[in-house]
């Protein structure tokens, strides 16, 4: 299976790092590639031109870095994670709210790199991202003990925030999260999926 993937985007090391955890890391090719500047291969197989975008050994694409997740712990190890979904539904909103994270955090990014920075409508979509993190750091109860999709997502996330964002001090607004990030960081999966920028 190919990955085709930008090394640096939070969704597709979200892709990867569940690889490692499954033990199936060979089994992916990785193809790096800017999706602007890849129409003669990557919109064969995904029309929208996203990444991370699989293209499975038929010629098939799969969208969507939830979906790529499922379809992974689903083809090789149906059992993953699911002790951790006592609550399904709350399960399946951290990963969306996780998503959005990262979507507000790169809608940010684009408009403080405008000419001249949009800096008031950055800051309305860091907001997003602050009461995100604020609630999960609140109510997310399991963190600690938790190995599923959702602690992969936020470990992905936050170490993309502190990349991105480095004038912002996360880990001083978010302890909690901070610490368990630090912890989760020293992870193999975490360590062969490092970012860079």
């Amino acid at each position: 299976m190919e990955l085709i993937c930008s090394l640096t985007s939070p969704y597709a090391r979200r892709v990867r790092v569940l690889a490692h955890e499954l033990g199936i890391q060979d089994r992916l090719r990785i193809k790096v590639v800017k999706p602007r500047e890849s129409s003669g291969y990557l919109w064969t197989i995904n029309p929208v031109g996203k990444v991370p975008t699989p293209r499975l050994n038929d010629g098939t694409g799969i969208f969507d870095s939830l979906i790529i997740c499922d379809y992974l712990i689903a083809t090789y190890s149906a059992e993953w994670g699911l002790e951790q979904q006592t609550d399904v539904w709350q399960y399946r909103t951290r990963l969306s709210l996780l998503n959005q994270v990262s979507d507000a955090g790169s809608q940010a990014r684009k408009l403080l790199a405008q000419d001249p920075p949009q800096a008031h409508a950055a800051d309305f979509q860091l907001s997003k991202v602050h009461r995100s993190l604020t609630h999960l750091e609140t109510t997310w109860t399991s963190l600690e003990t938790e190995l599923s999709l959702t602690s992969i997502g936020l470990a992905c996330t936050f170490d993309w925030l502190l990349d991105r964002f480095p004038e912002i001090s996360w880990p001083d607004l978010y302890p909690r999260i901070g610490r368990w990030s630090d912890e989760f960081k020293t992870r193999e999966s975490m360590q062969k999926t490092q970012i860079h920028s």
